[in-house]
């Protein structure tokens, strides 16, 4: 879900409830208000309806199956940063690390298969 619809990837469910989403950027809705015209997250009102219909995470429930957890955050970050950097960043020690290396090779399974079905 982070590749192919990254703005809902960033939005947590409650604060969702709580306030109007934008759900391609993943930033609140604001409007500017007051003498400075700063800008106010858009608080959802009782009677709006909940945006879970658009959303490629349907509803609260099933997006603990879809979201990454901390840990997959670091991972994917890490994998960001190599890519980067070339692997560069990487300490001789990571580098020799299994199980970074599988990690990353994973991710980069999943984005080479998103860019192939993406060129389809």
């Amino acid at each position: 879900m982070l590749l192919s619809h990254p703005g809902a990837a960033l939005i947590d469910c409650e604060d969702c409830q709580r306030f109007l989403y934008d759900l391609e950027t993943g930033r609140r809705v604001t409007v500017r208000q007051g003498p400075d015209r700063q800008a106010a997250p858009v608080p959802r009102l009782a009677e709006m309806p909940l945006q879970c219909g658009s959303c490629p995470k349907r509803s609260p429930q099933h997006a603990v199956q879809v979201e990454l957890s901390a840990k997959n955050w670091k991972t994917y970050r890490l994998w960001r940063e190599v890519r980067a950097t070339y692997g560069r960043c990487l300490s001789p020690a990571m580098a020799r690390d299994s199980i970074i290396r599988r990690n990353l090779a994973a991710i980069d399974a999943v984005v080479d298969r998103r860019q192939l079905e993406r060129r389809r």
